[in-house]
């Protein structure tokens, strides 16, 4: 029996957090509401039109839109919208993906069958979401996670994209900037544009070698496929258990700020250590509070892509400290590393593998003849 072909769909909130806000005080309607103690968090739509973004420091952002409206971080409320969202998208099927509390990715290969399209489908999709929360998220549907992730961003807020297949995806991605691959962050753009590669019709004219030549063997293959459009990643169904932590009790509650951000870089270093150890790379990163009165909390934060970088790593706990509170005297610190997974941030296909040993062969047998000739 012929396999089907699968179809992925991706949700993503739309400024989740800042959205949550407006929905239970209509009077932010229209402002730039931007949430965030130290760095922001998340902000609207009015408020990206002064330059505002995620990471961003409040007080740039200040400086930025001095008349916008500045909120805390309400995380136990955030949390509970998301589950009230993830307990829906289950409703609809069992194999999801939740990478976030904004964001998840949903197998829908059999569900799509009982529609007669997929806009009737997304059109459902974003209702059902609409009416028992009162907010709004952008979809993607695709043929694999990437292209899914992909059309997600395409058209926000409450957008809706389709790419069906390779063909497709080639169209999409034809007029668009490397920074648009997944993986392709503000470093590997400047490596890239050292050598005047800057948009992804730049990329595929480019050989499997040559990438990893400029980027290193794992990421030059990466990018190689992406910007192909392969990504054969199942949706997890089962969440992965498997984590790596470390933590430590003081016999002196601590109270300094500057004390705690150093204690956790300390922990996060150790973590981190041990990650690259077992050859693992991770795509959650959890802080651990204890406090005083025996009262625990934890926060995580998920990215897209796996890593092994302590500088991503490092990045997210930014984010993640910002949320904590830090008024109250703390007898524990923990940092944990969880969404393992073992060598390589992604697995191709027996099919891909052969198609970029082809490739491999070729380019050795081509510098074979360079040297011969030589």
């Amino acid at each position: 029996m012929k396999k089907s072909k699968r179809v992925i769909l991706h949700y993503d909130m739309d400024a989740f957090y800042a959205s949550i806000e407006i929905r239970d005080q209509p009077n932010l309607s229209g402002k730039p509401v931007i949430v965030g103690t130290s760095v922001i968090t998340t902000c609207n739509y009015e408020a990206r039109k002064y330059g505002l973004h995620s990471a961003m420091s409040v007080t740039k952002a200040r400086g930025l839109c001095p008349y916008g409206i500045y909120l805390k971080v309400d995380k136990e409320k955030y949390s509970r919208v998301s589950k009230q969202i993830k307990n829906l998208v289950l409703k609809l099927t069992n194999k999801v993906e939740f990478i976030a509390l904004d964001e998840g990715f949903v197998d829908i290969t059999e569900i799509i069958k009982n529609y007669p399209s997929y806009e009737i489908f997304a059109d459902k999709f974003q209702r059902g979401i609409l009416k028992n929360t009162g907010l709004t998220c952008s979809i993607g549907i695709g043929y694999n996670k990437l292209s899914a992730k992909l059309a997600s961003d395409a058209k926000k807020p409450g957008g809706v994209t389709f790419i069906k297949n390779l063909g497709e995806f080639a169209d999409f991605m034809s007029d668009k900037g490397v920074k648009l691959i997944p993986g392709v962050g503000k470093k590997t753009q400047e490596i890239l544009g050292r050598k005047s590669i800057t948009q992804v019709s730049d990329v595929l004219k480019m050989s499997l070698q040559e990438l990893r030549s400029i980027l290193g063997y794992n990421r030059g293959e990466m990018i190689y496929e992406y910007c192909r459009g392969i990504d054969n990643r199942k949706v997890s169904i089962e969440s992965k258990t498997h984590s790596i932590s470390n933590e430590r009790t003081y016999s002196t509650p601590l109270e300094d700020r500057e004390f705690i951000w150093s204690e956790f870089l300390n922990l996060l270093v150790k973590t981190h250590k041990r990650l690259k150890q077992q050859k693992f790379h991770t795509k959650t990163l959890t802080l651990k509070v204890r406090y005083l009165d025996r009262k625990t909390i934890t926060r995580s934060k998920s990215i897209y892509i796996s890593t092994q970088s302590i500088e991503n790593l490092k990045k997210l706990m930014v984010e993640l400290f910002e949320e904590i509170n830090l008024e109250n005297k703390i007898k524990l610190l923990g940092v944990n590393l969880g969404n393992l997974s073992e060598n390589k941030e992604y697995q191709l296909s027996f099919k891909d593998v052969g198609e970029i040993k082809k490739e491999r062969k070729i380019q050795e047998l081509k510098d074979k003849i360079n040297n011969f000739k030589n």
